[in-house]
């Protein structure tokens, strides 16, 4: 069996052929697709062209993307087991966004972990993500994967969040800028009817079944951007754990607060050691400084291979 990047995550085996997360053009014919989430750097139109497994929440998130439902649907939810061309799929709670799973799917008796984005800590929307034992490959995402990111405890930045809002409301508006898929649902469910949306944040709390209020006091807004002139600017994003792009937020008159969909450093470290797998590849964001640390702590990891790099074969 081969497992390769290009755009999407390849596995290729004697008889069957899919791909995870395409986030661009489908490379070759593929059995089917598997989507972690509706994330744009995980899913591309082109998905369309193939069954696809994926969460409701998910298809629903699709859905207001690119305007129309997918038409070849295998709706899952964390815990469901599916066989697709002699591959089992098994989904469980990835923890990043509303709907994100992870797979731990089956290919020629080999079994590979595909995390996806993924957040062990959860959130109030979602529960985290566990780890599924000694399977013989797992591909986890590196986004924080550096020492560096080790963000506070989520209750904490929630009461940070409130407390700045409280603040900030009573002298004037307050714009809430967070990804409009994901953190702004997260934001929506916090504050309630209190708050308001941008259009782009409201389509997906409607397909996602998140209430927003009217409210102009405090609105939720996909980008900095688009919050209402005069408004006090608050950014939600992991990013702000650096205290230098904090730095830099606040001499915007941007208040920044660390808060994360993804797992940090230490997460994502103690993820690996209690899912102990044969080997490990790593994607996206610091893969390759994530790779060098599992080794040092004893690993089999390597960043993902390309389409035309080293390949391992299983």
């Amino acid at each position: 069996m081969r497992i390769y990047y290009d755009r999407g995550i390849y596995v290729e085996g004697r008889a069957v052929r899919f791909v995870v997360d395409p986030a661009g053009p489908i490379k070759g014919p593929v059995d089917f697709v598997l989507i972690t989430h509706g994330h744009s750097d995980h899913v591309s139109l082109h998905a369309y062209r193939y069954p696809a497994v994926a969460t409701k929440e998910t298809f629903a998130a699709m859905a207001v993307r690119y305007g129309r439902p997918h038409p070849r649907r295998i709706v899952v939810s964390p815990g469901d087991v599916l066989e697709l061309n002699e591959v089992q799929i098994a989904a469980f709670d990835a923890g990043h966004i509303l709907g994100s799973v992870m797979y731990l799917v089956e290919v020629e008796g080999l079994q590979v972990l595909f995390t996806g984005d993924f957040n062990t800590s959860g959130s109030i929307l979602t529960d985290g993500a566990e780890p599924v034992e000694r399977p013989d490959v797992l591909v986890m995402e590196a986004t924080y994967g550096d020492p560096a990111y080790v963000f506070p405890n989520r209750a904490e930045i929630y009461d940070r969040l409130i407390e700045a809002v409280e603040k900030y409301a009573s002298d004037g508006g307050v714009a809430i800028s967070a990804y409009p898929l994901g953190k702004a649902q997260e934001v929506a469910k916090l504050f309630g009817r209190r708050v308001g949306a941008h259009r782009t944040v409201a389509k997906y709390n409607e397909a996602l079944g998140i209430q927003t209020g009217k409210s102009g006091e405090i609105v939720i807004v996909p980008n900095l951007r688009a919050a209402p002139s005069g408004y006090h600017r608050i950014e939600v994003s992991g990013w702000y754990v650096d205290p230098r792009l904090d730095a830099e937020a606040r001499t915007r008159g941007v208040h920044g607060l660390p808060l994360s969909d993804h797992s940090d450093f230490p997460s994502l470290i103690d993820f690996v050691a209690k899912t102990s797998p044969r080997l490990v590849y790593t994607v996206y964001g610091y893969s390759e400084r994530l790779a060098m640390y599992l080794r040092r702590k004893g690993f089999k990891a390597y960043t993902i291979p390309g389409a035309y790099g080293l390949t391992r074969y299983f």
